[in-house]
């Protein structure tokens, strides 16, 4: 893994699944060390990039079942504060669980010479596994911040992470092992 073809795909860190609509308190959990995968991404030269839910009211699919949140121009559509977006980093909004489906991520990545995603963020048996299916599929190395991902319980998070390993050959590590590689790969 180097740092210049890295980047953290954070995934849904908004106020509607932190705190908000479809609030999560295992969500809570994971923002300290999140922030600091974040901190010592940027400062190692890691390309951080947010795919955020960012529904049209009224009209996604995905609101049917989840109800209305993460609403495009919305303060639940917004990063938590916690995580500080810098201007170094990039926003790409999603409308559907992988933050790949009909979005610019892969453009973005592949402009950024980019061949290893670190995932992180909510729901590791839902949003997250989708955005690795897709790297996955497309050829990205999929490693997984095992200590910044989360989900509604213990059995979806243990679950999805069980499976990004058994499907995407997905590495786990915990931020602090994360935070070692890129002082070794910078």
């Amino acid at each position: 893994m180097k740092n210049n073809k890295t980047a953290i795909l954070v995934v849904d860190m908004l106020n509607d699944f932190v705190t908000g609509a479809l609030k999560c308190d295992r969500g809570l959990s994971i923002v300290p060390k999140t922030a600091e995968l974040l901190t010592a991404a940027r400062q190692n030269g890691v390309s951080v990039i947010f795919c955020n839910d960012a529904h049209l009211k009224g009209v996604d699919h995905e609101l049917k079942l989840w109800g209305d949140h993460a609403i495009a121009g919305t303060d639940g559509a917004k990063v938590i504060p916690e995580l500080g977006v810098c201007e170094t980093d990039y926003i790409v909004p999603k409308r559907r669980y992988s933050g790949f489906f009909h979005t610019d991520l892969d453009l973005l990545l592949r402009e950024l010479c980019v061949d290893t995603v670190i995932l992180t963020g909510l729901h590791t048996h839902m949003c997250v596994r989708h955005t690795a299916a897709d790297a996955y599929c497309l050829g990205y190395n999929v490693v997984v911040a095992s200590d910044a991902t989360n989900s509604f319980t213990e059995e979806d998070y243990t679950n999805g992470i069980k499976y990004l390993k058994e499907v995407y050959a997905a590495s786990a590590y915990t931020v602090n092992e994360l935070i070692e590689i890129f002082k070794k790969s910078k």
